[in-house]
């Protein structure tokens, strides 16, 4: 019983993080209401993911095999989820998977400051001026962004002084605004905003030029050790490889576009695996002929 206990106890970093990226589907309901996902496709990709160790690491490697079971359950989860988006909303999957990742990396500081994520997503609130806009009635740097800027130093602990900064080092400042790319660590920020931390830099970047968000969320994916590049970067569109991850008891569903058509695709899989196929265009009195077809499958 003992011998047991240690096992799941060493196991216990692979339940927490599958269990948080559970939570990562359940709130892409909330991008698309298409985006819903069953307790049973995640069930599949995890037991997929702890069969697929056999034969890589002996049943005496646990700490080899731990790592194992969580890099290639994120990989697969995200490989099997990114097919199902639209091209639109995959970097945000990666974002949201990431930051799942850092709060818990993170949870021995208390994790992640989920109030800035927030304030990141949705934006400044307030609409008073307490200050003026140290750039001018007609500066460089817009009254909403210096709103931004105020409510974002009052707010949040890690950015409070950033205002007064910001206003002794205007010029500075704005030769970030003009750089062509002011989110990168080769372009130095004044005093100790340099430093700050990815998330940190990113929300002042989606204040100061909205349109370097995108980099930065991409930088951070690329920095966080358990996730890189590869993460943005979706697999492309394999046939093969969603039929190998099916069972014949659920249906493959696929959301065409305008000009698509994946038959090329099925059929040169079906004749690669030597399997026979029904092909059946609905319609109207096609209903009958789909359910035979199905039913003799």
């Amino acid at each position: 019983m003992k011998q047991i206990e240690v096992i799941r106890d060493s196991f216990q970093p692979v339940a927490l993080r599958v269990s948080r990226l559970f939570f990562v589907l359940m709130d892409l309901i909330n991008v698309d209401p298409m985006y819903q996902y069953s307790l049973e496709f995640f069930r599949n990709i995890y037991e997929a993911s702890i069969k697929s160790v056999e034969g890589i690491y002996e049943k005496n490697q646990k700490t080899e095999r731990r790592n194992y079971f969580i890099s290639e359950f994120l990989w697969r989860l995200y490989k099997n989820v990114s097919r199902s988006l639209f091209e639109k909303d995959k970097l945000l999957f990666s974002f949201l998977i990431c930051l799942k990742i850092m709060d818990e990396t993170m949870k021995d500081t208390g994790g992640l400051d989920f109030p800035a994520v927030r304030f990141l997503m949705a934006g400044a609130t307030q609409v008073e001026l307490t200050r003026p806009n140290p750039t001018g009635e007609d500066g460089w740097l817009t009254n909403k962004s210096w709103l931004a800027f105020l409510e974002m130093s009052s707010k949040f602990s890690q950015f409070t002084g950033f205002d007064t900064d910001f206003e002794k080092n205007v010029s500075a400042w704005e030769k970030i605004y003009n750089s062509l790319e002011p989110h990168s660590y080769d372009n130095p920020w004044p005093g100790k905003w340099n430093d700050r931390p990815i998330l940190d830099r990113t929300i002042i970047i989606s204040i100061l030029r909205p349109d370097k968000v995108v980099q930065c969320i991409q930088m951070m994916i690329t920095n966080e050790k358990e996730m890189g590049a590869k993460y943005l970067n979706p697999p492309a569109f394999d046939m093969n490889a969603i039929v190998e991850d099916s069972n014949n008891k659920q249906p493959i569903i696929i959301v065409l576009s305008a000009g698509a058509d994946p038959m090329t695709d099925i059929i040169k899989v079906a004749n690669d695996r030597k399997v026979k196929y029904e092909s059946i265009s609905l319609g109207a009195g096609q209903a009958q002929k789909a359910c035979a077809a199905i039913r003799a499958a």
